[in-house]
């Protein structure tokens, strides 16, 4: 169960310098097919912070055509985690045992500013509660269990919320009013050649929201999603497991394009989504080690329509064992 504590630092006595804690929030506007994250992590016992904030617009094969895109390297890390303000502009404060947060964000050139409410429709799930997560004793270990390497062993709750407030880009302003998803870590990561994993929201409303993580196979060159590791489904509030899930779909290189989802929670109940990409980039600039490959779906489910985000975490070590020109094929 995640408390008002957990949007504190962790670290307490360890002097391991890999330690991080990490926030990242995902939202939309889906009638302008724009999409844009805010992340930060935060290494505590060295000091530093690193910070990203990245929109996109349409789909865009190369970073650079993003339409904004911030990620200075470290800052000076906050004294506290659940209310700071950062060097570059973006500030968070989180309340409510991790429920709901408020982001604001002005960069240095003026060319992007927001102001953004996320008001979570659920109580955070908790990746190591079995309470939660009923897949825990599906796997040999947490790292299995997780999906991530070591980035979520120690600690992971992510949720879905209601975003409110407003973009400005280049001067342009934009009301933001979705429903998608944001998630903290913490504990010791290396950030090397990240564990090929997916980050799924699909998001109906407030009344219907669906979380998945998967782990991708990219041998192929484009992602395969293989082991289902955990989720949830969010109805009218109340949170369950998920027990089961598939994943299949095309892509434009990386980049997710449509995806079709089959899923059981553990009270039996099933469900099959249909995504169509409006949106979609590589996210990079937060780190070098790997590539998060983003896409803004419409979803659909029955005769009802939501937007929300996908990101396909690969390490750029593993691409690199498919992609480079000297690679053993």
């Amino acid at each position: 169960m995640i408390t008002d504590a957990d949007l504190e630092y962790h670290h307490h006595q360890s002097d391991d310098p890999t330690y991080a804690e990490t926030y990242f929030l995902i939202f939309s506007i889906p009638e302008e097919s724009i999409s844009g994250n805010a992340y930060v992590l935060a290494r505590p016992n060295v000091g530093v912070v690193l910070s990203s904030v990245y929109i996109n617009k349409g789909i865009c094969h190369n970073a650079f055509e993003a339409e904004f895109a911030d990620a200075p390297m470290h800052l000076p890390a906050p004294a506290r985690f659940s209310d700071f303000t950062l060097d570059n502009g973006l500030s968070l404060k989180a309340s409510e045992a991790g429920k709901n947060y408020h982001f604001k964000y002005q960069s240095r050139d003026q060319l992007c500013r927001f102001d953004l409410n996320f008001a979570g429709i659920m109580t955070p799930f908790d990746a190591l509660d079995p309470d939660h997560n009923p897949m825990l004793d599906a796997f040999s270990n947490l790292e299995e269990a997780t999906g991530a390497g070591d980035s979520w062993t120690k600690g992971h709750y992510d949720l879905v919320g209601r975003i409110t407030g407003e973009l400005e880009l280049y001067g342009k302003r934009y009301q933001v009013n979705c429903v998608d998803g944001l998630d903290r870590s913490w504990g010791p990561r290396l950030e090397w050649n990240a564990a090929p994993v997916s980050w799924m929201h699909m998001c109906f409303g407030d009344d219907l929201a669906f979380h998945l993580i998967m782990s991708l196979d990219v041998s192929d060159k484009t992602p395969k999603y293989t082991t289902f590791r955990f989720g949830y489904v969010v109805v009218d509030g109340e949170s369950c497991g998920v027990v089961s899930a598939t994943v299949t779909g095309e892509n434009s290189g990386m980049l997710g394009m449509f995806r079709r989802v089959q899923l059981r929670d553990a009270k039996g109940r099933e469900w099959e989504i249909f995504g169509s990409a409006i949106a979609a980039a590589p996210w990079h600039t937060a780190y070098g080690s790997f590539i998060s490959f983003q896409s803004l779906y419409r979803w659909t489910i029955g005769d009802r329509v939501g937007y929300s985000n996908v990101t396909d975490v690969v390490g750029l070590t593993e691409l690199s064992k498919v992609f480079a020109k000297t690679a053993v094929k």
